[in-house]
């Protein structure tokens, strides 16, 4: 018994010191277990693959991956049962073990299961035990194999964290990397500076040291290519037409590797891809912006090696930012070519080139970071939280999500939380039985479940009543729901991406939306610019409402005035683009001819009247306070507003509260218009 504590104090120290199955295969066949004799020990993990760890002639571990058919004809490691047999036995039913290195000269064989929690890890075999004849010593070896299994079951589990770590620092690195290639190469005003700092990125942080863009162009092929030479970048052009190199790229969409001597075949041919003498492999990616194959790029490296997988792994999402950089600088020297040098400007079919997922429009710098996080976070289901100014088009980046997902094959179900009033709001979005309140006529399926596999967009999301919100945190938290009237769990899949206009985090900070439900949504944040902020984008936009709404019109409406264009570009656009869209729409409908006529003067002043109004109509604000205070605020402001809550001269307006948010608090207070609105008929009468 002294022998066996001293064993597993051993044991214990190798717990504590041993964080892979090597270390633990090392300890089990290099130290001496008192308590039996053994020659050798094995270890069989049931994993994917199922793997045997054992020790050759030199003590050193070696693995074995077991297939699907070495599994039958060994069947022994597999089972679940304990197992001592002698040596000329267990060969006998298991021949082809006579071959295998891991049971070579044995003259007995003892197998046990190890398991934990119930549940099956693999197995222990010792090789050539020698075991005392008594019940003691057996109690012994079951207590050391359970020792072994926890030993193994921590091992599991150390690997399995380590594992997830490691990808998310990986992930994390990644991340950061792509932020980093795209301000290398955006704001570039020319293709040569554009390539210029994409090379040095690349060198820095994979060693490519030649790189080319082709792009096709009537009928055949230009690359632009750079590299390296004696610490200077050099850049060249170059024209061909042959696309047998790029053939796989072009058809599949797919890198298309070359090794050495796929290049040095290509240099003895004619009209092919140019490829510097140092270079000995090259990696070919497609470059996609907008679901749109405008080009391909060409990675190249001195060394005769395949590429890293890892560096593979990012070679696509860097030539979707650098075809993203193309786009923006085909874009800004088109617009210096065709500037208009006559009072007017012509309305061409170009603009669609900028259209992306149905009608989003854009040029600018901060809607491309935008569509760049839109594709970045489409193909995961995490939950996305779009903000932005009323009008700004946080519907359309939503859809452009669900579209781009791959939930694309189903339906986004849309509900517009300000619309919805707030007795129905949970029928609206958990849907409700027959007969669950007066007025359930028939059972109603609710929003949940009709996004189920899908997209479920909850637009204005700050207007949701505070007291339905721990439920709709719940059915985001357990992917469950319950039916009004209907006392059983519904699994829902729904991807949910919301959107507001509103400060949620004030709302929070204020009590009036719930911190927890705001964590939950605000996984990924995409703010959305106002039109203000991208004024690049007002001109296509008024090119693209004029001849959708004119030809909707039966007009023919076919130029701008340059002044009209300079004065649209230049306003705030508080309303952005609905507000844009309404004045075009306006204009079309007065316009007689085919030069559109936007009203500018009409409009600059109606801006400034509604300033005007603003500051002279708006009644001073009662600052909101907690505790009594607030219910005498609330009371007073009822008063001046002879029990109105909503409207312009509601008492809502007066505490600067939303109307829902003034009601809520009123119900909490015990507070009634209908008391203040009598007391003002009374009074006036």
């Amino acid at each position: 018994m002294e022998h066996f504590e001293s064993d597993l104090k051993n044991l214990s120290r190798a717990l504590l010191s041993s964080n892979d199955i090597n270390s633990l295969m090392n300890f089990l066949n290099n130290n001496d277990l008192l308590f039996i004799q053994v020659e050798r020990v094995n270890i069989f993990l049931k994993n994917d693959p199922d793997i045997l760890y054992y020790c050759d002639d030199d003590k050193s571990v070696q693995r074995f991956k077991y297939t699907r058919s070495s599994m039958q004809v060994h069947g022994i490691v597999n089972d679940d049962c304990t197992h001592d047999i002698k040596g000329d036995a267990l060969y006998f039913s298991y021949p082809q073990l006579e071959e295998h290195p891991a049971y070579r000269n044995i003259s007995s064989y003892c197998k046990i299961p190890l398991f934990s929690a119930s549940k099956p890890l693999g197995a222990i075999e010792f090789i050539n035990i020698n075991l005392r004849d008594d019940e003691g010593a057996e109690k012994q070896l079951k207590l050391f194999t359970n020792m072994i299994a926890s030993i193994v079951e921590h091992i599991i589990e150390h690997e399995h964290v380590s594992s997830v770590t490691q990808q998310m620092i990986q992930h994390d690195s990644n991340y950061q990397l792509l932020v980093d290639v795209t301000n290398a190469v955006i704001s570039r005003s020319t293709k040569k500076e554009l390539m210029t700092a994409l090379l040095k990125f690349l060198y820095q942080y994979f060693g490519i040291s030649d790189l080319s863009i082709i792009q096709p162009h009537e009928g055949h092929y230009g690359q632009h290519s750079c590299g390296y030479n004696e610490g200077k970048i050099d850049y060249r052009c170059h024209f061909f037409t042959n696309d047998s190199v790029i053939k796989d790229a072009v058809e599949k969409k797919k890198p298309v590797f070359l090794s050495a001597e796929d290049i040095r075949q290509l240099s003895l041919e004619n009209n092919v891809p140019f490829f510097p003498v140092q270079v000995k492999s090259a990696c070919i990616v497609p470059l996609i912006f907008r679901n749109h194959t405008n080009g391909y790029i060409c990675y190249m490296q001195r060394e005769n090696a395949p590429f890293k997988a890892a560096d593979v792994e990012l070679f696509m999402p860097i030539a979707a930012r650098v075809a993203m950089a193309i786009h923006s600088l085909k874009v800004h020297q088109a617009i210096i070519r065709t500037a208009p040098k006559t009072d007017y400007i012509t309305i061409e079919d170009s603009y669609t080139e900028h259209a992306i997922f149905d009608d989003i429009i854009s040029q600018s710098e901060v809607m491309n970071q935008v569509l760049e996080k839109v594709a970045m976070v489409a193909d995961c289901d995490s939950t996305v939280l779009i903000l932005g100014e009323s009008g700004t088009g946080k519907e359309l980046i939503a859809r452009a999500i669900h579209k781009l997902s791959r939930r694309s094959k189903t339906r986004m179900v849309k509900m517009n939380c300000a619309a919805v009033p707030a007795g129905l709001f949970e029928s609206e979005l958990f849907g409700h039985e027959r007969g669950a309140f007066t007025g359930a006529i028939s059972q109603r399926v609710g929003r949940f479940e009709q996004a189920h596999k899908g997209t479920l967009f909850l637009d204005e999301i700050g207007d949701m009543p505070l007291d339905l919100q721990p439920k709709l945190l719940r059915a985001l938290q357990e992917n469950e729901i319950e039916r009004v009237g209907r006392n059983q769990l519904i699994p829902v899949d729904v991807r949910i991406v919301c959107a507001t206009n509103v400060d949620l985090l004030s709302m929070v900070e204020s009590k009036e939306f719930r911190s927890d439900l705001y964590y939950r949504l605000n996984v990924f944040p995409i703010r959305v610019p106002p039109l203000r902020e991208r004024p690049e984008d007002i001109p296509l936009l008024v090119k693209h409402f004029t001849r959708t709404l004119s030809k909707k019109m039966g007009k023919d409406i076919n130029k701008i005035p340059v002044k009209t264009m300079e004065s649209l570009s230049g306003f705030p656009w508080p309303g952005n683009i609905r507000e844009l869209r309404n004045i075009i729409e306006r204009s079309v409908i007065l316009t007689r001819g085919n030069v559109l006529n936007v009203p500018v003067d009409e409009l600059r002043f109606a801006r400034k009247q509604m300033s005007a109004d603003i500051k002279s109509n708006n009644p001073p604000v009662i600052n909101l306070s907690a505790g009594e205070t607030g219910r005498h605020a609330i009371i007073s402001a009822l008063k001046e507003s002879n029990g109105i809550i909503g409207g312009a001269r509601g008492a809502a307006v007066k505490l600067g509260l939303k109307r829902t948010t003034l009601l809520s608090r009123m119900q909490k207070m015990g507070i009634k218009s209908d008391d203040y609105l009598n007391d003002a008929l009374v009074s006036n009468a």
